[in-house]
């Protein structure tokens, strides 16, 4: 009877012993996902600053002054389709 005691006593606590284990294993794992998720977040914000950045219109007008040299259309370009 003392050793089925003796024995349901370690058998509890080497299930207990490695499930605190896996619970820190999966608590460090999570921990990191949620840090990797922090720092793709801050990837983000910066990328949408950036495009926030690059779409005012002076930053527009410079870019196509450097690199496609486009000029506005103007009204009076504007084909008028004739009624029939």
């Amino acid at each position: 009877m003392k050793f089925l005691n003796f024995f349901f006593i370690t058998f509890f606590i080497i299930i207990n012993i490695s499930v605190k284990l896996l619970i820190v294993d999966q608590e460090a794992k999570i921990k990191n996902i949620n840090k990797e998720i922090s720092e793709i977040n801050s990837k983000i914000e910066k990328k949408l600053t950036d495009i926030s950045y690059s779409t005012r219109p002076q930053i527009l007008k410079q870019i196509n002054q450097n690199k496609f040299k486009f000029l506005p259309i103007l009204q009076s370009d504007l084909i008028k389709p004739k009624a029939d």
